[in-house]
């Protein structure tokens, strides 16, 4: 038998400390047995609990590295709500612009001068190391879907259970499948194809599916979730809460639990992102848009707790290893992302969120007392998109999107109200009901304190209205893991040739592309020219040929 990513690398036996060394201590994977660890319930709870362990993996050239922050930073810089000009990790080619058109009409075509498909599939290789940033959503989520696995396998062998049994089996299954399904959306929203795997020892066969097949088998997961969700007795509702406190950890805001109801509707939220994120705009049916709105109507509410990731105080003894969280990347501390310049166009005038969460950044030789930086164009001379006159408040200053030695924030791992309630604004607009769905609009600013004027009533036609809704979709969901998809799906992403790009896109040129004594922030056309779903890594396919028969696995060049 073949095996699937975890003979990619060599397997960790990941021990990881946190407020509590125990909450992330874990069997090796590939070696449970009946009678282990894996046969009692507090083996099962540790294991469990280990899941998000796995985040933490040993990356070639680069050390023990959040691999699940490394995809969540792709995802943020190709979605151009924030930008990241170094090689590691392969980010400086993933966001690499392929030309930018001055006000002039001069072309800037980037350092490089090919496409962001041509550079990443130049790292498509286990000799590239870290730079192949095609390996990081692949390899985690398919320890995702190997741990979940096992962990089912385990359930089936029995397990002598304190208390209430059926809840408790109940809850490790409903934790299995949400994982199991989160890891199934995320392949199926980014690869071409994968394969679909319930083996335990993670065995597999070469038969990759298409990325629709495997959003079919996310949403099969949801379902057994679902099911399993569907046996806890809420009649003891206290030893389910105590289960998960220990199965969520501590620094994700395990004291919030997320109750049997509020996880179904987390669910149905993230059914209704899978259809809407996997189909261009363009191309949706009345039928697809009353699909979500049914979903979101049972979806996230604003009252509901979500699974988060967040950090300790120290930064230590948490999955960040002090500095892989979003909040962090961009903090002062760091200094790895930065605020893109087409993130602040999108504000609207008189936006609280503006004003309490971004800073300007002052011009040379002058520095900004927080992050000690001038504003920049062009940094190294590596794309007119790196440059900026932006930076995000850190919490500490009163701020939102950043943080520095206090390490605070948390980001969700799936669907937030927010996204919840856009994907019915945009449901109601797209389907003519334009004022439902700018009340949508409105609620979401009023949750955020954004203290702008509401546009319910104002009179927006469609098209107005969906420029209310792209806005806010980039403001209102900044930072929460949804920006590349939306540049996708709206076509943004994709070549001029082809009616993508985004024009009138605020850039911050060089003076000596302007004949000016100093940068300046022009209208630009944007042409990307981004992927729309990824190779499967090398990684993979060294070790897994694909069978006949198999879905294409990796782009035409």
């Amino acid at each position: 038998m073949k095996k699937i990513t975890l003979m990619l690398f060599a397997l960790l036996t990941i021990s990881i400390w946190s407020c509590k060394k125990s909450e992330l201590d874990q069997v090796n994977p590939n070696e449970p047995t009946a009678s282990g660890s894996l046969s009692s319930e507090a083996g099962m709870t540790a294991y469990g609990a280990g899941m998000l362990g796995r985040t933490i993996f040993d990356v070639p050239n680069a050390g023990n590295t959040n691999i699940l922050h490394i995809a969540l930073t792709n995802h943020s810089i190709m979605g151009d709500e924030m930008f990241l000009p170094y090689g590691n990790y392969g980010f400086r080619w993933v966001n690499q612009v392929y030309q930018i058109t001055l006000p002039s009409g001069t072309v800037s075509t980037n350092p490089f001068g090919v496409t962001q498909q041509t550079s990443l599939q130049g790292f498509n290789s286990r000799g590239a190391g870290d730079r192949n940033a095609f390996m990081y959503e692949w390899t985690i989520n398919y320890f995702f879907i190997q741990q979940s696995n096992q962990m089912l396998a385990s359930l089936k062998n029995g397990i002598a259970y304190t208390g209430d049994a059926v809840t408790k089996k109940a809850t490790f299954e409903a934790w299995a499948y949400w994982w199991k399904a989160y890891a199934y959306s995320r392949i199926g929203s980014m690869y071409l194809a994968g394969i679909i795997t319930d083996n335990p020892n993670g065995s597999t066969n070469g038969t990759f599916v298409d990325h629709n097949a495997i959003i079919v088998e996310a949403n099969k997961q949801f379902d057994n979730c679902l099911a399993a969700l569907a046996k806890i007795n809420v009649a003891n509702i206290n030893e389910y809460n105590t289960l998960m406190k220990s199965l969520v950890l501590s620094f994700n805001e395990n004291t919030n639990v997320v109750s049997p109801d509020m996880w179904k509707r987390q669910i149905n939220s993230y059914k209704a992102r899978n259809l809407m994120v996997n189909k261009k705009t363009k191309d949706m049916t009345a039928g697809d848009w009353n699909q979500i709105i049914a979903l979101c109507n049972d979806g996230v509410k604003s009252t509901d707790n979500i699974f988060n990731f967040g950090m300790t105080s120290d930064g230590n003894n948490d999955l960040s290893n002090s500095w892989m969280h979003p909040f962090a990347f961009t903090g002062p501390n760091t200094q790895w992302t930065f605020v893109s310049e087409r993130l602040v166009q999108d504000f609207k005038s008189g936006d609280a969120r503006f004003t309490k969460g971004i800073l300007q950044l002052p011009n040379a030789p002058a520095t900004d007392p927080t992050y000690d930086l001038s504003a920049f164009a062009n940094i190294r001379s590596r794309g007119l998109q790196f440059g900026t006159r932006w930076a995000a408040t850190p919490i500490e200053n009163g701020g939102l999107y950043a943080t520095g030695s206090a390490n605070k924030g948390l980001v969700p791992f799936a669907c937030s109200y927010e996204e919840n309630a856009l994907m019915l604004a945009e449901a109601k607009i797209n389907t003519g009901l334009i004022e439902d769905g700018l009340a949508y609009i409105d609620a979401v600013r009023n949750s955020q304190n954004a203290g702008l004027a509401a546009v319910v009533g104002t009179g927006l036609n469609l098209t107005d209205a969906k420029e209310e809704l792209r806005k806010e979709r980039r403001i209102g969901l900044f930072l929460k893991g949804v920006a590349f998809y939306d540049a996708r799906r709206w076509g943004i992403t994709a070549p001029v040739s082809a009616g993508g790009g985004r024009p009138n896109a605020t850039v911050f040129v060089p003076a000596s592309l302007l004949g000016t004594p100093t940068p300046e922030a022009r209208p630009c056309l944007m042409n990307y020219s981004y992927m729309d779903y990824w190779d499967v890594p090398q990684n993979e396919l060294d070790f897994n040929a694909p069978a006949s028969g198999s879905a294409t696995v990796t782009n035409p060049k």
